[in-house]
């Protein structure tokens, strides 16, 4: 589980979030949703420790984020909305192997981790693809393979639906689906995109870094989304 307690962040003058309270249970898919400017993206940070709060607490399986980081992002995962910056490798299978190498593993054991993820996302044809190369989606999903090769319980996808045309945004979320529904990951979508929220179980909504809605998706009204500056 995350528990965020009475997390502030303040950032050069200003308080970017404000006194943020909420769990995210083993399991679920919560979307964090707002307006840009909202805080949504800063406080999907605050989750595996790339920010630390202000003041408050942000505690990933019992473990405060202040105390070890190391640990904190073995946990939790983050595919970033620019995705293209997380692929360091040319080459699609080096990149995926690029963390599981940072963590000195055996050779045979990194290579067939690296198969089975590809395979996972059905995107082993793409194993010795000079990344250049690749469109956007694909790009996208050997990020995210990079990502799960860690082995993390829990991922945050941060607005993954911006960069992409309509067929990739389908095949994105539904591989998030996937992943939740499937392998049991705990699923953390950061959107301001109103379709996104799909197969959300979850809905937190922010707006000027406070949070003004955190419940079951099908309590979400159009009050609150017109006071969140959100619009169908």
């Amino acid at each position: 589980m995350i528990q965020v307690r009475n997390l502030f962040f303040k950032h050069e003058e200003y308080f970017v979030l404000t006194d943020i309270s909420l769990e995210i249970k083993e399991g679920s898919f919560t979307a964090i949703i707002g307006a840009n400017g909202s805080g949504k993206s800063t406080l999907a940070k605050h989750f595996n420790g790339l920010l630390l709060p202000t003041k408050g607490d942000v505690i990933v399986d019992e473990i405060n984020t202040r105390k070890n980081q190391v640990e904190i992002r073995k946990k939790v995962g983050l595919v970033f909305q620019d995705f293209q910056d997380q692929i360091v490798y040319p080459i699609a299978q080096e990149d995926v192997a690029f963390g599981l190498e940072n963590l000195g593993l055996p050779e045979a054991h990194i290579k067939k981790i690296v198969n089975e993820t590809l395979e996972k996302l059905n995107i082993k044809k793409l194993a010795n693809s000079n990344v250049n190369t690749l469109s956007l989606g694909q790009k996208q999903l050997i990020a995210l393979a990079g990502v799960l090769a860690m082995r993390p319980k829990y991922i945050i996808f941060d607005e993954p639906t911006t960069m992409l045309d309509g067929v990739n945004k389908k095949n994105i979320l539904s591989i998030i689906k996937e992943l939740n529904e499937k392998e049991k990951l705990t699923i953390i979508l950061i959107t301001n995109v109103l379709d996104d929220l799909r197969y959300a179980k979850r809905i937190v909504v922010l707006k000027e870094g406070k949070i003004i809605f955190n419940d079951r998706k099908e309590l979400l009204d159009k009050k609150i989304l017109s006071e969140a500056q959100l619009y169908v």
